[in-house]
């Protein structure tokens, strides 16, 4: 009997290990989403959970071994889900390929599972691209605007300041992090064949970059400006800010935004039935 459950193996950072779950459940709740990685964590009285050191950042190719390990191990069990759902960050993986080539690639991964279940399980592969901070900017009346404008992570400034440093955020974020992928997000990542982590200009932009190009703008709010230089709680944590973040996120707006990874796999899942 085919269990009305789908298998889920994750990109083991903090962001997606906590929050992926009812993420997905807003795009079918007819589902149980069964995590079975990140399968390990780490908890001491008083603390939040900390994924296994081995496990912990697995991602690409390292992940799918890991996924094809964890199947062969429980396989009796997962054949009797409904489907698979593998998600990971992207990360410019497939740049400069052809439309074929990528689907070439995906197929083989559910080539992949097939050998090891011994039938055609749905299998659905879920690309953040280049990352999940896409998906942030992307919706971001429930992304990085909610987070430091009303989800109440910002605790220091008040709520006009924090309305300005968000608009100023999603400004700087289009004009200097973006740029020629302010409408194409899924796709940014190279400049002169270089490629540029996405999160990794986020967190410096908000710990940083956008402090600083918002006291340099010509008729600043000053007082918004010192309040917002002197903010400690202007910052971007994965573990903190990505959970809450993943959980405000609205599906719908994302397969409208993210049409190349996103939209199609968010198609089928929906209607999966």
């Amino acid at each position: 009997m085919v269990t009305k459950r789908i298998a889920c193996f994750l990109t083991c950072g903090y962001t997606e290990a906590g929050a992926m779950q009812s993420f997905l459940k807003k795009i079918n709740n007819n589902y149980e989403y069964r995590q079975y990685l990140p399968n390990k964590t780490i908890k001491k009285k008083g603390d939040s959970k900390i994924i296994s050191p081995e496990i912990s950042g697995l991602t690409g190719a390292a992940l799918l071994e890991k996924v094809y390990t964890i199947i062969k191990n429980h396989t009796a069990e997962i054949a009797q889900c409904s489907g698979i759902l593998i998600e990971d960050d992207l990360d410019g993986k497939f740049h400069d390929m052809t439309a074929s080539d990528i689907e070439l690639y995906i197929n083989s991964i559910k080539e992949n599972i097939y050998s090891i279940i011994g039938s055609h399980i749905p299998v659905f592969i879920l690309y953040a691209s280049p990352e999940i901070e896409s998906w942030f900017i992307a919706d971001w009346d429930n992304g990085f605007g909610y987070i430091y404008s009303s989800s109440g992570c910002v605790t220091d400034i008040g709520a006009p300041a924090k309305m300005f440093f968000s608009h100023h955020l999603n400004q700087y974020i289009n004009m200097y992090i973006l740029k020629e992928y302010s409408d194409d997000i899924e796709n940014y990542g190279y400049f002169n064949q270089i490629y540029y982590k996405l999160s990794d200009q986020i967190i410096e932009a908000i710990q940083t970059n956008v402090k600083e190009y918002i006291s340099s703008l010509p008729n600043t709010n000053k007082l918004y400006s010192e309040q917002i230089s002197s903010s400690r709680d202007l910052y971007y944590s994965k573990k903190l800010h990505g959970d809450r973040m993943l959980r405000n996120l609205e599906p719908s707006i994302l397969a409208n935004k993210c049409r190349h990874f996103f939209f199609p796999v968010y198609n089928l899942l929906s209607g999966f039935h």
